[in-house]
């Protein structure tokens, strides 16, 4: 056990959050924390690393528990490149390294009386810092950075100047390399293309101590935990398995719960007729008996009705409808800095259509929707839209609502269509889960997912035929996302959307659109056809390679028998080189066994001249040993890699 919560308590205010809490957290679980949006997800982890402090109750921790937090909106980091904010987490290791290095110069130009103190500091430190794996961690921050999609231009640049979803990963990358025993992250996996997507899940999988994430990706959860948190009605309910087998279970016991309480309810109100049948025979007998089951009725708890949660249900209805033809593209190209983003780009787009754009991130599919909304300007290429095309844009960042950020929820939608009664305008926001008092909220007390209810408000009643979509499911709880794909299935306009979300993808999409820098490919279908697409060209290309390799010519005969003689003839050398290794290595070793039995004589410390000579011949046949070691077993590698 490294954390056990006991009667938890937390309250904003009037608005309690959690009430008798219990729960117990163990080494290396690997845990996902879901619930609707609003119930206290970033709450609890905020909680556990004393950001906030509990109403009452207590939160017990291992001694010394190392505690790494992730929250959703990246730290400030000023006056660093991104690279120093990696090698920031080695500090204590930079510290030994410098340690060692100015050892080692103290050892060289020291008096004889003190370099046998020196030289022993100096392997001790040797052997610390070998011992906390000090030599890998550059290679580490390489790895970190290549699977979170860094190039090493990104590594040079100032914290400050890194986009929104570049900072995000930074700090997630951070928190990867401290490696804390309790790893806390609110949703990670906001801003990940799915090929960075899929290199965390590997990472994860294979993480040394206990996670918690905040996650509404359903596939991710599934690959990566073994144990759900659910926080519903103030407290905290744990299952057991991955996602796809808590929500079997949840669904299974609100089933149970259900037909538990129907029956509870069946049995109070027949308790309840005979009570008052009992009274209304007004006889002392019927009346103690009477009194004798209301008494037993009282005893009985109550069970809580099982409340399904209220979802939002909306449709986007287009004003009109456009011409078959929505957009053309033509040879678009888009350059920052003077370094080219993308080029080549070809694409048409007809009505009905929904496509998802797919690729890595900063390949530039958020710029390429806001050259088409005529945000950025593009550096050429033809850019036409056809008939009664009316735009609308759900941009990632939220950036449209800043200008509304002291405006409440009723102002801002007013904004888009004036005509709208304030009831009207209610009834809309309840679709999107704002009620009562909820519409005099300002925008800027709105958490992440409520800002994008707001836009998904704001979008439906512009009536828009052609959708831009920038990671609609980013911030969105469950639910709302399996509303929002129902509704985008019966959206009759044409919709183009970013997403790194694979459930989404694969229920929205007629076609894919695969984003590089030289181009676009388009492959018909959803994502899943996407992925048959993929996997049918790998065994075709693996196929045709197989069929080459098959039937080989004259000339790759020839080619092959020089290469295999070339080879013998290495392995020969190889072995011979071998042997002269082991024949020094074995004079080396005899070398050492003599000096280490020179240095055991006690006479040995008279001479103090004697000492040093002999302690120095002894570090530097100890290097050499050390090195010729190593050229030993490089040789037996290279010797098995030629022979296999």
């Amino acid at each position: 056990m490294i954390l056990n919560i006991e009667n938890l308590h937390f309250s904003y205010g009037i608005t309690e959050i959690f009430n008798r809490v219990n729960l117990t957290i163990n080494e290396n679980e690997q845990i996902g924390l879901v619930g609707q949006n609003g119930t206290g997800k970033s709450t609890f982890l905020k909680l556990l690393t004393e950001n906030l402090i509990p109403d009452s109750g207590n939160i017990f921790k291992k001694k010394q528990l190392n505690i790494g937090y992730l929250a959703q909106e990246p730290e400030v980091i000023e006056n660093q490149t991104l690279n120093e904010v990696f090698y920031s987490v080695f500090e204590s290791l930079q510290e030994m390294e410098c340690k060692i290095t100015e050892l080692g110069e103290k050892i060289a130009s020291a008096s004889e009386e003190n370099q046998e103190l020196l030289i022993k500091e100096f392997g001790e430190l040797q052997d610390a810092f070998t011992e906390v794996n000090g030599y890998e961690y550059p290679s580490r921050i390489r790895g970190v950075a290549n699977g979170l999609n860094f190039s090493a231009d990104d590594l040079k640049k100032p914290f400050s100047q890194l986009s929104g979803g570049q900072k995000t990963r930074a700090c997630l990358g951070k928190m990867l390399l401290m490696e804390p025993e309790l790893l806390l992250l609110d949703e990670p996996t906001n801003y990940l293309d799915i090929e960075t997507l899929q290199w965390l899940e590997q990472y994860l999988n294979t993480y040394r101590g206990t996670f918690i994430i905040i996650s509404h990706d359903r596939y991710f959860l599934d690959k990566v935990c073994h144990k759900i948190l659910e926080v519903n009605r103030k407290t905290i309910n744990v299952f057991e398995g991955n996602y796809t087998s808590y929500a079997l279970k949840k669904k299974q016991l609100l089933i149970e719960m259900d037909h538990q309480y129907t029956q509870q309810m069946k049995e109070v109100k027949q308790q309840q007729a005979i009570i008052d049948r009992f009274r209304q025979y007004n006889s002392i007998k019927s009346s103690k008996r009477a009194a004798s089951r209301e008494k037993a009725l009282q005893k009985i708890e109550l069970l809580e009705k099982v409340e399904t949660t209220k979802v939002s249900h909306f449709n986007f209805k287009p004003r009109i409808k456009s011409g078959n033809d929505v957009l053309r593209v033509e040879q678009l190209k888009k350059s920052f800095n003077q370094k080219l983003l993308f080029e080549n780009i070809d694409f048409e787009i007809q009505s009905g259509d929904k496509i998802g754009i797919i690729g890595p991130n900063g390949i530039g599919k958020t710029t390429l929707l806001k050259i088409l909304l005529k945000q950025i300007p593009a550096d050429s290429g033809l850019i036409q839209f056809g008939h009664k095309v009316f735009c609308d844009y759900f941009d990632q960042e939220h950036d449209s609502l800043t200008a509304f950020q002291n405006d409440n929820l009723l102002e801002t939608i007013w904004d888009v269509d004036s005509k709208l009664t304030e009831g009207e305008i209610r009834n809309i926001l309840a679709a999107f889960l704002f009620q009562g008092e909820d519409v005099f909220k300002t925008v800027n007390t709105l958490s992440g997912g409520e800002k994008a209810r707001l836009l998904l408000a704001r979008l439906m009643i512009s009536q828009a035929n052609f959708l831009l979509m920038d990671e609609p499911t980013n911030h969105i709880d469950m639910d709302t996302k399996e509303i929002l794909e129902n509704a985008l299935t019966q959206y009759d306009g044409t919709l183009l959307f970013i997403s790194h979300d694979r459930y989404f993808i694969n229920r929205i999409a007629n076609k894919i659109y695969l984003f590089s820098d030289k181009g676009i490919e388009v492959f018909l279908g959803n994502y899943d056809d996407y992925l048959r697409h993929q996997t049918s060209a790998a065994e075709r290309l693996a196929l045709q390679e197989q069929e080459h390799l098959s039937s080989p010519t004259k000339t790759q005969i020839k080619n092959d028998r020089r290469k295999q003689k070339e080879a013998e003839t290495k392995i020969r050398q190889l072995k011979k080189n071998i042997r002269s290794i082991e024949e020094n290595l074995i004079k080396l070793e005899n070398e050492i066994k003599s000096i280490e039995a020179q240095m055991c004589k006690p006479s040995f410390y008279d001479d103090q001249q004697l000492v040093t000579e002999t302690s120095q011949a002894y570090e530097l046949k100890k290097k050499e040993l050390e090195k010729m070691t190593d050229e030993w077993e490089n040789a037996l590698l290279h010797l098995e890699s030629l022979e296999s």
